[in-house]
């Protein structure tokens, strides 16, 4: 008896609460969700945001969820140590419901363990209590941009997902592949303002993050060989712009795929030689689909030459030693090293020590060996200031 009524009173002041909000609504403002099982920083953040937001506050993650699944969010606020459900399998239920929904956690119990694990589920942003007021509106309406963001990229592909899905019903690698393939000429990108680096480089991270999260072979591989190859270019006289086409190049090496069949790029066994000719050609659709972007020629030349090897047996254009360009030379490193410690659909992860030993293998043929060189003293400088070896990866797949 005394369980129910206990329910009773929690789904009532739920039902209250959500009314409440309702009836104070504001037209067009974003809804904002703060889960804390402490009243103090609860009511204290939802005084903050209530001028500019509609926001809802709930004590416990059970709330949270049945809150998610009533009404749609902009943006969560999150504790992670709270009774009942933690913030972390919080997550991993709203992340179901509503993969959009931007997620902050702010809490007095974060450890490096939590904080990579709710980069895992797709966090924006992470903080610790106390909260600087300043900081946490800038935050919010950081994560409100990039949300509009999100949705934009999302919708984009999903123009073009469907028409790749047209096209896919005629390619079969029974049969060869046409002289000339179109790429993705209908994406239009005329609403994505990029009018500088800075939102150049939020995103390609946001269209890394679109592509791949949905695939378990491919999700966070862009990130990873973005913060690999960012390592490499801080030990190399690079100007801060050179980095960022860098970052940028990393982010969307592999976008190409967008029209590329799934059972060509996560196909178990060998590869036919039509196969490969249908893999090859993600280089040219990255280009193909870029290019109404107007990024940097060098960005491109980064992306579109990141499969050139040292020895010229590469592809596109069988490039050879430093024709390729430098960006594209330290890309194929981190892509392929990721690749070599992330599951693939025919096999398991090597480890660090044995991805090593390829590489050094490859030094000369597939890779820069001066590179290669830099690359290995990184990796260990990684592991012993970040652990590396320690570090939560999820798989991902490099053709």
């Amino acid at each position: 008896m005394a369980n129910f009524l206990l329910k009773y009173n929690f789904c009532l002041n739920l039902i209250l609460d959500f009314e409440g909000d309702k009836m104070e609504g504001k037209v067009n403002a974003p809804n904002i969700l703060i889960v804390d099982d402490e009243i103090g920083p609860r009511e204290s953040l939802r005084m903050i945001l209530k001028p500019n937001y509609n926001v809802y506050a709930v004590e416990s993650g059970y709330a949270a969820i049945q809150m998610i699944q009533q009404i749609e969010m902009d943006v969560l606020t999150l504790d992670l140590k709270m009774p009942g459900i933690s913030g972390i399998d919080t997550l991993k239920e709203i992340r179901v419901i509503d993969p959009d929904v931007m997620a902050i956690i702010i809490t007095g119990y974060g450890t490096l363990k939590t904080a990579i694990e709710a980069i895992r589920y797709g966090v924006f942003d992470y903080i610790p209590k106390p909260f600087n007021v300043p900081e946490i509106l800038s935050i919010i309406d950081k994560s409100i941009q990039r949300r509009k963001l999100n949705l934009k990229v999302k919708e984009v592909l999903g123009n073009c997902f469907n028409q790749q899905l047209l096209k896919e019903s005629v390619v079969d690698s029974n049969f060869p592949l046409p002289k000339e393939t179109k790429g993705i000429p209908d994406c239009k990108w005329d609403e994505v303002n990029l009018s500088d680096s800075q939102s150049c480089l939020e995103f390609a991270k946001v269209l890394a993050y679109t592509l791949e999260e949905k695939d378990p072979y491919t999700s966070g591989h862009s990130e990873r060989v973005c913060y690999y190859s960012d390592f490499i270019s801080k030990h190399l006289p690079l100007s801060p712009k050179e980095r960022s086409e860098l970052q940028i190049a990393s982010y969307l090496h592999d976008i190409g795929k967008i029209g590329i069949s799934n059972r060509f790029i996560n196909k178990k066994g060998t590869l036919t030689p039509t196969d490969w000719a249908i893999i090859k050609q993600h280089t040219k659709k990255s280009i193909e689909l870029l290019m109404p972007l107007n990024l940097s020629p060098s960005i491109l030349s980064y992306i579109q030459y990141h499969h050139e090897r040292y020895d010229g047996t590469g592809y596109p254009d069988g490039l050879a030693g430093e024709q390729i360009p430098l960006g594209a030379r330290i890309i194929a490193i981190s892509d392929s090293y990721d690749s070599m410690t992330s599951d693939r659909p025919y096999r398991k992860p090597l480890t660090n020590g044995d991805a090593k030993s390829e590489l050094v293998k490859n030094a000369g043929k597939q890779f820069d060996p001066k590179l290669v060189s830099l690359f290995l003293d990184v990796l260990r400088e990684m592991e012993e200031v970040f652990l590396v070896k320690d570090h939560l990866r999820a798989p991902a797949v490099s053709y």
